[in-house]
């Protein structure tokens, strides 16, 4: 019950929250609860532990921190700009968790541990694709996308082996790279960050 707790707060920050730092945290916060859970498979072996141990410093330290020195060179990049109002992202949040709840009745995946946390994160992950207009959001919108399919990864094959975590860790950390040298590009045209620059550069 407390993990549901936690993951249905975290989603709504992510959702519902404006400024970057905080929604920042909720990632890192669903982040280390996710990793959690692989923590103790992860013990059986010295190279597993490693591994997971690498992987989890790149998405929960190395991830963030990048963002984070980023918007204190570009203080404009700390509103996500959401382009929908507070009571339009509340019944959002509240529209996922229920259709997350709902997933669990589908026969395919009613013996799936957890489906229900899973779907939610997924869910929240693009949902902050749509919410907020700021390119920051949508790194961690994809950042929170990552963690719910591993996640899924871990409730569908608990032997999954860690070097396939390592390398959605390492794909995390090379998009948010890539991701922060395009914004801080952008950046010097556009403080504001706002996705709508780059569809009127589409044309």
């Amino acid at each position: 019950m407390t993990m549901d707790l936690v993951v249905l707060v975290t989603g709504a920050v992510l959702l519902v929250n404006g400024r970057t730092f905080q929604v920042l945290i909720a990632y890192v916060v669903l982040a280390v609860m996710v990793g959690a859970l692989d923590a103790t498979a992860a013990l059986a072996a010295p190279v597993t532990f490693a591994l997971f141990a690498v992987a989890t410093l790149l998405k929960v330290v190395l991830a963030p921190l990048g963002i984070v020195l980023f918007v204190r060179a570009n203080p404009a990049a700390a509103d996500l700009r959401p382009s929908m109002p507070l009571p339009g992202r509340l019944l959002l949040v509240i529209a996922f968790a229920l259709l997350a709840k709902m997933v669990t009745r589908l026969p395919a995946v009613a013996t799936v541990p957890m489906a229900d946390l899973i779907a939610f994160v997924v869910l929240c992950g693009v949902g902050m694709l749509i919410v907020h207009r700021n390119l920051l959001a949508h790194m961690v919108g994809l950042l929170v996308l990552g963690i719910g399919i591993g996640f899924a990864g871990s409730m569908l094959a608990p032997g999954l082996p860690e070097p396939i975590e390592l390398g959605t860790a390492f794909d995390a950390l090379i998009a948010t790279v890539i991701g922060l040298a395009i914004v801080r590009a952008i950046v010097v045209h556009d403080p504001l960050l706002d996705v709508e620059s780059l569809r009127r550069l589409r044309g």
